[in-house]
């Protein structure tokens, strides 16, 4: 790509996408013909979804997979086709990850907060997925040379220009400060839970420990449910499975405020 800034004009552009939500792209990079790794997120049906960095995108995928406040996580979701004039090849960029998020986070991001810290804040209600709004996420590390190189930075221009053609929000995070090491420490913790299976007898155990109440703390609930390793397992599974919502920003202490998600209220009075 030319060195030159501005201006840089497209003779076309293109979106693709897989069917079923499966991953656009698995060749991690230039080096290799496959990805990394595989992680299966509770917020992808469990399917194993590639990651290239494990400090980074990966770690990534884990926090949006623990928050309350997203309904979907997905990697490598879809790649841009594009052609710059007096350029004879076609650009391909995919991004790194797509999530569904609740309006309110998308409105944090757009302020700049830490993604880190709105993963770890609760969420009392239920998310319908026609309410979620797609955010797309390029994770970078400290360390990527990327961040300094002027033609990169020219085709990172050009990206960030398509997505807002066509009206849909795109962050670049860098690892600082967004991904925070104590953080992932507690979602550490919290995975082991992640991918129990629960049924309805679970659920309305831990209804019947709510009774009137909308919070509760995780000490006691953990306890009223079984105890240390079922009760808290239990817990953390339903913080996955939506049905509970974990304050994560001191980590998994006894204190911790656990929230009933609004539609776990629904026909408590039958």
């Amino acid at each position: 790509m030319s060195k030159k800034k501005e201006p840089y004009h497209l003779d076309y552009f293109a979106f693709a996408r897989a069917e079923g939500d499966a991953p656009t792209r698995w060749v991690a990079n230039g080096r290799r013909t496959h990805a990394v790794g595989l992680i299966p997120l509770n917020k992808l049906k469990h399917h194993g979804v590639p990651w290239e960095s494990r400090d980074v995108e990966r770690d990534a995928m884990r926090m949006l997979s623990a928050c309350s406040r997203v309904v979907r996580v997905n990697s490598q979701p879809h790649s841009i086709f594009f052609k710059v004039r007096e350029v004879n090849w076609q650009f391909r960029y995919t991004p790194d990850i797509e999530a569904y998020v609740h309006p309110s986070l998308l409105c944090e991001l757009l302020a700049e907060r830490p993604l880190y810290e709105a993963v770890a804040e609760p969420f009392q209600t239920q998310i319908a997925f026609e309410d979620a709004v797609p955010v797309v996420f390029e994770m970078k590390s400290m360390l990527d040379g990327s961040l300094n190189d002027p033609s990169d930075q020219a085709k990172m221009d050009i990206v960030k220009a398509i997505y807002a053609h066509v009206e849909r929000p795109f962050f670049i995070l860098t690892e600082k400060p967004h991904i925070n090491s104590a953080l992932m420490g507690v979602i550490t913790h919290l995975e082991a839970g992640a991918r129990d299976a629960v049924g309805d007898l679970e659920r309305s155990r831990c209804l019947f420990e709510f009774g009137r109440e909308k919070c509760l703390t995780y000490g006691a609930l953990s306890e009223a449910l079984g105890g240390q390793p079922l009760g808290e397992r239990l817990v953390k599974a339903l913080h996955y499975k939506q049905f509970l919502s974990i304050d994560l920003r001191r980590g998994l202490v006894a204190d911790a405020q656990v929230w009933l998600r609004q539609h776990a209220e629904i026909g408590r009075d039958a």
